[in-house]
């Protein structure tokens, strides 16, 4: 059991994430919607990292925290393609490949989950890319 009701945890993150406070600045998240009370639909940008074949990219990404959030992972899926090993090619849904996804925790933080992503992308930073700006 979580020791934060799931509105206050989420209400911490946007918070954190409107204030400028995230570790990474090359990663942000927020509301959809800024009067989402249910705070389930979110928006994530991951600016590619340098060096890598994702770099001078922005990646967008639609966030879903359903009622199971946190004890449950969010799904993310990328609206930019991206062709790394966790994300379906055909969709932009990342997989339980994700190694967040498959092994939860529930001290994992949408900014953790963005940073994650932007390490998977670093790990693969020679694999191919689709063209830039193109969407799923």
């Amino acid at each position: 059991m979580d020791s934060m009701p799931r509105t206050f945890r989420l209400y911490e993150e946007l918070e954190k994430a409107e204030h400028a406070k995230l570790s990474d600045q090359s990663v942000s998240y927020g509301l959809d919607k800024g009067d989402d009370k249910s705070f389930t639909s979110w928006n994530g940008t991951i600016i590619g990292p340098p060096g890598t074949n994702f770099d001078n990219r922005i990646y967008m990404l639609t966030i879903t925290c359903d009622a199971n959030y946190p004890s449950k992972a969010p799904s993310f899926k990328f609206n930019s393609k991206i062709n790394i090993p966790s994300v379906n090619q055909s969709n932009g849904v990342v997989t339980n490949n994700f190694k967040m996804f498959s092994q939860w925790n529930s001290t994992y933080t949408l900014e953790a989950l963005l940073i994650g992503l932007k390490n998977e992308m670093i790990a693969n930073k020679k694999l191919a890319q689709p063209a830039d700006g193109d969407m799923y």
